[in-house]
Order: C-alpha cells, then sequence, then structure tokens
C-alpha cells in the first residue's frame, strides 16, 4: 500500500503519551487534509510559552498550518493538560524530547521541520537550539511575540521569522526589526519580521484566533518557504 493510500486512512489527529524528564507527557500530530508527499509532511512543531496554556490554546496556529499543508505537534507541558506534574527534570528536557518524538511520527519530512516558539518559548529556543539542533537543525523558526534581541537572536542559526505585536511590551524595533537585521547581517538564510498593527493581546491568539493580518502574512510566509527552489 502507497505511504499515502496509508495517510489517507488513517486517523487525522493522533494523541499518545511520551517521556519527558522524569515525567509524562501527552501530545498530538495533526495531518493535513490530504495525501502525504511522496517525501512526507512539512511539520510545525510548537514550543510554548511559559504560561499554563493547555496545548488546545495553540489551534489557531496549528490550524493556519494544517490548512497550509504541515503537519502539527503539539503537547501538554508538564503540570497542564493530559500531562503528568512533577518537580524533578527539566522543563527545556521536557522540550527537547518533545520535539524529537515530533520528528519520530510517521509520514513527516524531518528536513522540513519548523519550530514555531510562542512568547517565553523564544527564550527557550534562544538558549537551547543546540539541543534542538542536535536532533535535527530546523529548517526555519518563527519566533512568535518574541523574547529574543539583537544578540540572542544569534542563537538561531536557521531562516527565520519574527512575528509581533505593534503593542507589545517588548518594542519591535528591537525585537523584531533590530533582530532580523541583526540576523541577517550573520547569517545567509534570511530573516523577516511583520507587526500586527492595532491594540491586540501580545501573545496574538485574540478570541481563539490569530488576528486576519498576521494569518494572511504567516501563510504567504509558509507557502512561499516549502516551495521545491528553496534549498535545505
Amino acid at each position: 500500500m502507497a505511504a499515502n493510500e496509508v495517510v489517507e486512512r488513517q486517523q487525522r489527529t493522533v494523541e499518545f503519551m511520551f517521556a519527558g524528564d522524569h515525567v509524562q507527557l501527552s501530545g498530538q500530530i495533526d495531518y493535513p487534509d490530504s495525501p502525504s508527499p511522496k517525501d512526507g509532511f512539512p511539520l510545525i512543531f510548537i514550543l510554548h510559552h511559559a504560561g499554563c496554556n493547555s496545548r488546545d490554546w495553540y489551534w489557531p496556529f496549528a490550524e493556519i498550518g494544517l490548512q497550509n499543508g504541515f503537519a502539527v505537534f503539539r503537547w501538554d507541558k508538564r503540570g497542564t493538560g493530559r500531562s503528568g506534574a512533577g518537580g524533578r527534570g527539566s522543563v527545556t528536557q521536557d522540550a527537547v524530547n518533545a520535539y524529537e518524538i515530533a520528528l519520530e511520527q510517521p509520514f513527516i519530512n524531518r528536513h522540513r521541520a519548523v519550530i514555531l516558539a510562542q512568547d517565553a518559548g523564544s527564550g527557550t529556543l534562544g538558549d537551547a537550539y543546540g539541543l534542538f539542533a542536535r536532533i535535527q537543525k530546523p529548517y526555519a523558526v518563527i519566533l512568535a511575540s518574541n523574547m529574543l534581541d539583537e544578540e540572542a537572536v544569534l542563537a538561531i542559526e536557521t531562516r527565520l521569522y519574527i512575528l509581533m505585536a505593534e503593542t507589545d511590551w517588548n518594542p519591535w524595533q528591537r525585537y523584531a526589526k533590530a533582530a532580523c537585521m541583526a540576523h541577517s547581517r550573520a547569517y545567509p538564510y534570511g530573516a523577516e519580521y511583520y507587526v500586527v498593527p492595532g491594540d491586540i493581546d501580545r501573545k496574538l491568539i485574540v478570541e481563539n484566533s490569530v488576528p486576519p493580518a498576521a494569518r494572511s502574512i504567516l501563510t504567504e510566509w509558509l507557502h512561499e518557504l516549502c516551495q521545491p527552489s528553496r534549498s535545505i
């Protein structure tokens, strides 16, 4: 049976438990409503911020990925959703384990993995980028509500897109514009940013939706990202 026939017949959402660092975590992968490409679906791995939101809160970002042909991996941090809780172990190592599990899922092209880090998740990724890259260098990184300045962002050694609200308490002039300029000077991968206008929540999710302007620009970037002409 061909791979695309298999993925058409399988569940579009698969939930499972996996090992964090001294804790059991719960996650899921969602597949687009389309046959699997020959080399597998590109993947969006969502790296949470530091709040108590479960994976369900990230559905608006997941929906954008799915509509653009990406499989999406979401998971519950320790102490949230369906994951276990515990004081032993590292939450950073939890995230690295989750990334490794995401890349092991069937019908995934691990060479087209995009990490979407939200808010404090951008700080986690900046601090531990080497741990993620050791498993698989991400094809690209999206920093939503970015917290990495023009020096810290240099830890991200791949294609970069920064998405920020105009009203974010971190000034977009530094955490979007200057960060992208610094990244572009240091690396040849490409760095872009978009500042969402208006008085919106800095986490970029409003009434269970990403604002239309941000949705449109992110859709355009994702579509261009995985064109066949783009090199790995």
